[in-house]
């Protein structure tokens, strides 16, 4: 069948000749057409890129159009040109002798599992952590969740699962135990979920970060962990219009970087830090979860059972407690308006876990001394935060506004009414809460140590404001010997609760072993001669030094001892980097 001009033809009627055949010194039953064989359009054809008929001498698109014709007797090579994969290699040569000099580790001597570490560091990828031995899920990164995860898998063998679970374990063994706001088994089994429904890729970081803090093998990475969930979180509440950071994973890792970066000593960060945590928290509501008639604007999908909600209280009264304790620091007005709360005191963390409900009671309640009995070691926590909130803006105010009268100041019956409170709860406290019996619960054991921090910080005020108004001896002997069966409780304490994972403490702990170590400092001012307040003093002096360890911001407290002190070796202290002053944290300034 003979083709005609302007009607492509499926393939030549005729075999090729010999001169247009690729290869020469072939039969015609070699060169007749075969389909596989692969013709070349012409050059126009080929750079318009048009469909070619491949007629010769002339297509018969170039001939409808008048155009020159011409077809190439040879074809192009394609891939790489010659002596390509020789120059690669050569390459490769030269960075791996490089990677060798500079990092001799990789030559041989580093470990399999610190290879895979170093892959999950530098890699943008995040792990799939989990308790169990399964593979993780490819997590692709969405719109809907904006950091719950980025592209791929874990690369590495199963060994790097193990040290991504050991992190994960670390965490929930030595930091969740002061910081009980994550569901452990909820938070596990939701990073095997889809990926929007995803824990935040910011809220994994932080808790790797504090993972890392406390872990000796792994200390050198907290900052690395630190710097990368800030980004994370920070361009969650850039994209759109911020609506992808109202979700109560969130809350928690704002949280988790205001705790870090106040042990960090990062102080001015950690207050915008801790301000924005305490924001969100309202803004999502925690701080009216309990009310019958809540009055502000709902911004949170109503949680789907007990545990949800008990999760959102944790998550409240933690920022309510930090809030408290980092105005002891500064002065400053508190984020969480102490009249405005609606929400129940937190229950036992066997509760939560079990998923079990339990009555709790309102702060408002205990605060006048009832459903006692009901107050779990997390909501103790709580209670005392608020005894700090009110007894700082009990000093707060300035002198020009209160009588100095010392039965009828305004002073004088703030300071009774705080003292009236601690004095009931000291004698109403449940059996649970007191020592010896909640001895290995280190959130009862900070109860019991803040508990007199606080009587020591009220009466220390009490103290200075007697003396500034010339108020005769008695509130100030009363005030004193106040002082000194506090700190000597505190003392009491530690020496019982003896050696302690140090991991595991508040990191707030510091603060209150710093304010019993002034008490006898005054002590030895008066009478420097008094061995048993030298003791006590060099006893509370090596318990921060052994805080440090873990907390670094236990050593702004160790400086400043030494400069309350008038003295003392600043062999070894590494001395704040930040111009944020130190004595701001002086219960002096209070």
């Amino acid at each position: 069948m003979a083709s005609h001009k302007g009607q492509p033809s499926i393939g030549p009627e005729d075999p090729p000749s010999q001169s247009e055949c690729p290869t020469t010194g072939h039969s015609d039953h070699d060169t007749a057409y075969h389909p596989n064989y692969k013709w070349n359009a012409c050059t126009t054809c080929r750079r318009m890129k048009s469909k070619c008929d491949m007629e010769k001498p002339t297509c018969g698109a170039c001939s409808k159009y008048n155009r020159t014709c011409a077809y190439e007797t040879t074809r192009k090579k394609s891939g790489p040109k010659r002596g390509y994969t020789a120059v690669l290699g050569s390459r490769l040569a030269q960075v791996e002798a490089l990677l060798s000099t500079h990092m001799p580790s990789i030559a041989g001597n580093q470990t399999p599992s610190a290879i895979l570490l170093d892959q999950w560091i530098d890699s943008a990828a995040q792990p799939n952590m989990s308790d169990t031995s399964s593979h993780p899920n490819s997590m692709a990164e969405t719109d809907s969740s904006p950091s719950s995860a980025t592209e791929g898998t874990y690369p590495g063998p199963s060994v790097g699962m193990g040290m991504i679970s050991l992190g994960n374990r670390i965490y929930f063994e030595d930091v969740h135990i002061y910081m009980q706001i994550i569901h452990h088994q909820r938070h596990l089994a939701a990073l095997h979920h889809a990926a929007h429904a995803q824990p935040p890729i910011c809220l994994q970081y932080m808790i790797w970060c504090h993972a890392a803090l406390v872990s000796e093998r792994y200390n050198h990475l907290h900052t690395t962990f630190y710097e990368r969930a800030r980004k994370y979180a920070e361009v969650d509440e850039m994209k759109g219009y911020g609506a992808g950071i109202l979700s109560l994973a969130h809350a928690q890792t704002w949280l988790l970087i205001t705790v870090y970066e106040y042990k960090m000593m990062f102080f001015p960060r950690a207050w915008l830090s801790c301000g924005k945590a305490s924001r969100l928290a309202i803004m999502l509501g925690l701080h009216q979860l309990d009310s019958p008639n809540s009055q502000v604007k709902q911004c949170f999908i109503p949680s789907t059972d007990w545990v949800e909600k008990e999760e959102r209280r944790r998550v409240f009264w933690t920022t309510f407690c930090i809030d408290k304790f980092a105005v002891i620091g500064t002065g400053w007005p508190v984020g969480v308006d102490e009249t405005e709360i609606m929400t129940n005191l937190p229950a036992s963390e066997e509760a939560f876990i079990a998923g079990k409900s339990e009555p709790t009671a309102r702060l408002n309640d205990v605060l006048k001394g009832e459903g006692l009995a009901t107050l779990s070691p997390l909501a103790s926590i709580g209670f005392v935060s608020c005894i700090f909130g009110r007894i700082t803006n009990h000093l707060r105010l300035p002198h020009s506004q209160d009588d100095d009268s010392y039965s009828t100041g305004g002073f004088w019956q703030r300071h009774r009414s705080c003292d009236e409170i601690l004095l009931q709860f000291s004698l109403s406290m449940p059996n649970h809460l007191r020592l010896p019996n909640g001895m290995g619960n280190p959130n009862i054991i900070f109860c019991n140590i803040a508990l007199h921090t606080a009587v020591i910080c009220l009466h220390q005020a009490a103290i200075h404001r007697a003396e500034w108004n010339n108020i005769s001896e008695f509130p100030i002997i009363e005030s004193m010997l106040r002082c000194s069966a506090a700190a000597q409780r505190i003392l009491e304490i530690i020496k019982m609760v003896g050696p302690i994972n140090m991991s595991k403490v508040n990191p707030f702990l510091s603060f209150c072993v710093y304010v019993a170590a002034r008490v006898y400092i005054q002590h030895l001012k008066l009478d420097p001669e008094n061995t048993e307040a030298h003791s006590a003093f060099q006893f509370f002096r090596s318990v921060i030094h052994t805080l440090k360890a873990t907390n670094p911001l236990a050593e702004s407290f160790l400086f400043q001892l030494d400069v309350d002190s008038q003295g003392g070796s600043f062999e070894g202290l590494r001395l704040p980097t930040n111009n944020f002053p130190v004595s701001m944290l002086s219960p002096s300034n209070l």
